[in-house]
């Protein structure tokens, strides 16, 4: 018995399946698309205040014991409240918007957003929001114009470049590994 193999190398290409079908799986896959509206929008906040909270306390305190003329010499508390504040609008926000897909209806799982979209007016839009309510927040503890420039591009900068560049680098460093060649070595 002689082994069988085949007559041919097999082309193994990257082929794109159309959105349709990308949509098509996600929604058999994800079971978050079933959800209610109200578990939807609990989710929604949760995620936000728990994902903005921390990277904002941090930014914050840190700035406060690193340079404490920026934020008027507030103490290490004064930074958790600003964080957390701005943590809450940035949650309601996240809830809005559940809304407003909903409304739409356009369940997000089902419906991802497409890559075609330009990444610097998806960072534009993210960051938009985080900045307003970071000035709101810190203008309304009686910071200057100038240290809440500073704070907002801080956490601007921690929030939405930093998780992208990760991202990037993240995704160059596996495609320039050779592990990741989908030809077996035969």
């Amino acid at each position: 018995m002689a082994d069988q193999a085949p007559q041919t190398p097999t082309d193994r290409k990257l082929v794109w399946a159309p959105d349709m079908v990308r949509a098509g799986i996600a929604a058999e896959v994800m079971p978050q698309a079933s959800q209610s509206l109200p578990q939807r929008l609990a989710q929604a906040a949760r995620l936000a205040l728990i994902f903005t909270w921390l990277p904002a306390f941090v930014v914050f305190a840190a700035t406060t014991l690193a340079a404490p003329t920026v934020t008027n010499e507030a103490s290490v508390a004064a930074a958790a409240l600003w964080a957390l504040l701005v943590a809450a609008l940035i949650a309601g926000w996240a809830v809005v918007t559940e809304l407003w897909r909903w409304r739409a209806g356009r369940p997000d799982e089902a419906a991802p957003e497409t890559p075609t979209r330009p990444i610097a007016l998806r960072l534009l839009l993210g960051s938009l929001p985080t900045a307003v309510f970071t000035s709101l927040v810190l203008a309304l503890h009686g910071l200057s114009v100038g240290q809440i420039a500073v704070l907002a591009g801080l956490l601007v900068a921690v929030l939405h470049l930093l998780p992208l560049l990760v991202a990037r680098l993240l995704t160059r460093r596996r495609q320039a590994s050779p592990e990741s060649s989908p030809d077996p070595v035969p």
